[in-house]
């Protein structure tokens, strides 16, 4: 079930108000009122805002802040699993820009089995 549109408002709203003078800056460059987009495979989830081609969006099945690629309009190329606030999103952002090139992190969609702690994970 997708996230209720009045709830997102709220993440949002309270992220403003936590965000830092630079990430509020580009949070009002990069912010589009929020809209639906297909993440591929899964429901749909919220897009809120546009960077060139790198889409800001609220994914609902992790609870958390994301960003991804995209090639055609209304559509979130790659799931994220990153959970982010919408301020570490946004100071993520920043940081690419100062780079120059994506610097990262992308992570994967979930895998099927038992979750194992770090600590605990057999070696390859």
């Amino acid at each position: 079930m997708v996230f209720s549109e009045a709830g997102l408002w709220g993440e949002l709203n309270q992220s403003r108000d936590r965000m830092s003078p630079p990430q509020r800056k580009l949070w009002d460059t990069v912010k589009i009122p929020p809209v639906l987009w297909q993440l591929q495979g899964y429901e749909p989830c919220w897009v809120v805002g546009l960077i060139g081609t790198t889409v800001l969006y609220y994914n609902h099945l992790e609870s958390g802040f994301n960003r991804s690629p995209w090639t055609q309009f209304g559509t979130i190329d790659r799931y994220q699993s990153l959970d982010w606030n919408l301020e570490t999103l946004l100071e993520h952002q920043l940081a690419v820009i100062a780079a120059g090139s994506d610097i990262g992190p992308w992570s994967g969609e979930p895998q099927a089995g038992a979750y194992l702690p770090s600590s605990r994970k057999p070696a390859l």
